[in-house]
């Protein structure tokens, strides 16, 4: 009778490997696996569209309460992602699909609607480490694009720390020692041109941080000398 149970979970978990897919495969503990699946998504993922919410969001209007909002998207397997609290108002981000996002701002009294969008928002597979990982960590958008390359040292930060757009361009970029962020932080606009740098001390902002525009010009300062 075991051996017959074996027999039955080995070939459930062969069937299992069987059919995973590259999308599935992106959120494996193995980084080869990662890797592997990630490169068969660059050339072959396609976006949900958006006209697929078209008449969701349409049905959602201005003046209904949060309870509406949520029991109209509840059979969509919407999941609440991010809130954002401010004033006398709030917003709340749910992630529709793979690629996009509703958020809907509401009044703090009543949770009342008053305005609602669709935003573009490539989501991000991302599978921890093992405890006590050292090396380098990368994890994916589900369109196989890099969204993070960390390293690691014992488990915790160590050295680089990069995030990525999913264009594959580089967001920012840190630096971690075992005192926390330490060294330069610099981040870019989708081009590549820097859109700020500064430094990191044991954790904390230092020096003088400054922000670009686009075509290089100075946006703005901010000093972190004096705490």
């Amino acid at each position: 009778m075991i051996t017959r149970i074996l027999i039955i979970l080995l070939i459930c978990c062969w069937r299992a490997c069987l059919f995973a897919s590259p999308a599935s495969d992106l959120s494996s503990p193995s980084q080869e696996v990662r890797d592997a699946a990630a490169k068969i998504l660059r050339p072959s993922y396609t976006a949900p569209a958006r006209t697929n919410w078209d008449s969701v969001i349409n049905s959602i209007t201005v003046g209904m309460t949060k309870t509406n909002v949520l029991q109209l998207l509840s059979s969509f397997k919407v999941t609440l992602q991010a809130g954002v609290g401010s004033g006398g108002s709030y917003s709340d981000f749910y992630r529709l699909d793979d690629a996009w996002v509703l958020i809907c701002w509401f009044h703090n009294k009543g949770d009342v609607l008053f305005d609602r969008t669709i935003s573009p928002s490539l989501r991000n597979v991302w599978i921890a480490p093992s405890t006590n990982f050292t090396g380098a960590w990368v994890t994916y958008y589900v369109n196989g694009q890099k969204s993070h390359e960390i390293h690691y040292a014992d488990g915790k930060y160590h050295g680089e720390f990069i995030a990525y757009n999913p264009d594959g361009s580089k967001c920012y970029v840190q630096h971690y020692d075992h005192h926390g962020a330490e060294g330069a932080d610099t981040g870019y606009y989708n081009s590549g041109r820097i859109k700020y740098r500064g430094v990191y001390k044991a954790g904390k902002q230092v020096g003088t941080w400054i922000w670009y525009n686009e075509d290089g010009s100075t946006n703005s300062l901010k000093d972190y000398s004096n705490p």
